[in-house]
Order: structure tokens, then C-alpha cells, then sequence
């Protein structure tokens, strides 16, 4: 019974001209906004992924060098306070900056003189990357014996 009534309003439907079956104009349009909009966020968070897995491969590579830096300055003897600049390539530089710490304070410092003296060593790796400079650093901290407890020894 239910079924010759479905069959007669099908038939019905189609000869007025309306069909019930379906989708309206409204409902495909909503449904292709919604879904433009859900694309266009995914393929926004991809290729936000690729830009910061892009950045993670460029502070990687310039912490390696300032690692490869460091393990240079600390063969090499360290003779006084300065600055030296140079290029590890055409994208990443460097800046190594050497500076005394003094042990003690000022009003001590004149009578007592340490065994060692400390230095800092700051090495800042700078790249570009797109339109921004980028940079990281690394920090350590050398003793040196002076001369005359050397001489002593």
C-alpha cells in the first residue's frame, strides 16, 4: 500500500513539474561555500607547516655551524678581547666576540689577582631568510692561566 502511494506522488511530482527529490540551488551553494572555505584552510596550514619545517632546517644548519665555530675557537689559543666576523657560505655569517670577566670586584681587584683569568666567547650565526635576517647564538665562558703563573709552573 505505501508503496503504490509513493509511486502515485512520484508520478504526481513529475507531472507538475517539481521534483521533491534533491537538492535546491540554496543548499549547493552553501555546500560549495563550506567546502571552499575547509579547503583553503587546509592548504593554508600545509603550507604553514612547510614554512616552519623550512625555518627548523635553517636555525638547525646554523646552530651546526656555530657548534663547528666553537669547537674552532676552542683548539685555536685564545689570546685577548675582540671581535672577528667571516662567511661559513653565501647565506650564513658569523660574528665572534671575546670579552674579559673579571672575577672580582672592582675594589679587591687592584690587591688580588686570580690564577685564571675568564673570558666570554659569543658566536652569533645571521642568515637571510626570505625578507627577514634571522639569527641565533651560542655562548661559553674560557679560562686562560696569565703569563706569570705560567712562568711560575
Amino acid at each position: 500500500m505505501a508503496r503504490i502511494l509513493f509511486r502515485n506522488r512520484l508520478l504526481h511530482s513529475r507531472i507538475n513539474g517539481f521534483s521533491t527529490t534533491g537538492f535546491t540551488l540554496i543548499e549547493v551553494v552553501v555546500a560549495m561555500a563550506i567546502l571552499g572555505v575547509a579547503l583553503t584552510v587546509i592548504i593554508e596550514l600545509f603550507s604553514g607547516g612547510l614554512r616552519l619545517g623550512r625555518t627548523s632546517v635553517e636555525y638547525t644548519r646554523a646552530v651546526n655551524y656555530a657548534r663547528m665555530k666553537m669547537e674552532e675557537i676552542a683548539v685555536k689559543p685564545l689570546t685577548d678581547e675582540g671581535n672577528e666576523e667571516g662567511k661559513f657560505d653565501e647565506t650564513y655569517r658569523w660574528q665572534v666576540a671575546v670579552k674579559r670577566v673579571d672575577l672580582l670586584p672592582e675594589e679587591n681587584g687592584a690587591a688580588l689577582k686570580p690564577p685564571v683569568q675568564l673570558f666570554q666567547v659569543k658566536i652569533n650565526v645571521l642568515w637571510k631568510s626570505g625578507i627577514k635576517e634571522r639569527s641565533t647564538a651560542l655562548e661559553t665562558y674560557r679560562t686562560i692561566k696569565p703569563e706569570e703563573y705560567e712562568e711560575k709552573s
